[in-house]
């Protein structure tokens, strides 16, 4: 297996990650826990912020 084809992965995870932290978070936050979705949307951004850079540090397009 290639190095790129390595790196396409693990931004895929990091990009499954970030999706699956921003569903949780919408689903707490329809659900009236409103006060857990703040944690978790520091949570998602924080998922969200590492797969963007993830990306671009190899130079890949989104």
């Amino acid at each position: 297996m290639s190095r790129m084809e390595l790196v396409k992965r693990n931004a895929s995870y990091k990009g499954y990650a970030a999706l699956g932290s921003i569903a949780l978070t919408t689903m707490l936050f329809i659900n009236a826990w409103w006060f857990m979705a703040l944690f978790g949307a520091g949570a998602s951004a924080f998922l969200t912020y590492r797969w963007f850079s993830y990306r671009a540090k190899w130079g890949m397009r989104f």
